[in-house]
């Protein structure tokens, strides 16, 4: 009878060893698979987005620059902030690269006016549009909206509403962007103020921003020479407004340059 009690006393303790090394693989496999769900979203986030992204010092004309990994506005909506003013050539030539990239998408003549740049700049009297107001326009499922600014006048020597400017252009130009923009795009603009100004005053400049990060650019997107019209920017014959709008679609340097800011506004 001992002998039997002896015998289920060593097997309750064989069972009791197994179930102990059952609980720690059990353990062991838990902390493994905690392990890998944390490497796997590691390797998620640094897919998503660049944690040794630093953003560009200073920017050049004429080209696109990533300076942030991150949308710039709540929501992780898409939109353009674009600022000019009314005179500017490069904004007048940079207007047909838009519209052209818009109006592929939707008709938004209306929401456009035609127009000249001042005749005393480079490139005088250069043919371009206005935008008079917010553009929502859907490109590839996205809905983007753009913001188009004017802080001067046709002559660059007052407001937009011809009122003068008390002081600096340029810090004019910077409080009404502050005042307009949400303040992350604005502060944004007002980084890259070394590489956005000439001649006292703010150039045409455009913020794209998107879930995936935010785009500038500074310039021009096209060289308005033999595409709106001809001669050099200090010898200039320009094509009138009505001319460029009636031949748009056979323009190839607007037709790519258009394409290539929708090409930015998805990877933003």
């Amino acid at each position: 009878m001992a002998k039997n009690k002896k015998n289920v006393g060593n097997k309750n303790r064989g069972e009791q060893k197994k179930i102990k090394k059952a609980g720690i693989f059990k353990n062991k496999n838990f902390i493994l698979g905690s392990i890998l769900s944390v490497v796997l979203v590691i390797i998620v986030v640094l897919a998503v987005t660049n944690p040794f992204f630093i953003p560009p010092s200073g920017i050049e004309s004429n080209k696109y620059y990533k300076i942030s990994e991150y949308d710039l506005i709540n929501g992780n909506k898409y939109a353009v902030y674009y600022v000019s003013w009314y005179g500017c050539p490069i904004g007048a030539a940079d207007s047909w690269s838009l519209y052209y990239a818009m109006n592929s998408t939707e008709n938004i003549y209306k929401d456009v006016q035609l127009h000249t740049s001042s005749s005393t700049d480079i490139f005088a009297d250069n043919p371009g549009l206005i935008f008079k107001d917010n553009i929502t326009f859907n490109y590839k499922s996205k809905v983007i909206t753009f913001y188009p600014l004017y802080l001067y006048n046709q002559t660059l020597t007052g407001t937009v509403n011809n009122k003068t400017i008390s002081g600096s252009k340029i810090a004019y130009g910077f409080s009404i962007i502050n005042k307009t923009f949400p303040a992350r795009v604005a502060s944004e603009f007002y980084k890259y103020r070394g590489n956005i100004t000439y001649d006292g005053h703010i150039e045409t400049t455009m913020i794209i921003t998107g879930p995936r990060g935010a785009y500038i650019y500074q310039g021009l997107l096209y060289n308005p020479e033999n595409n709106i019209g001809t001669g050099n920017e200090n010898a200039w014959a320009p094509d009138s407004p009505a001319h460029v709008m009636s031949n748009l679609n056979g323009i190839n340097a607007i037709k790519s340059s258009g394409n290539q800011f929708l090409g930015y506004i998805i990877k933003a």
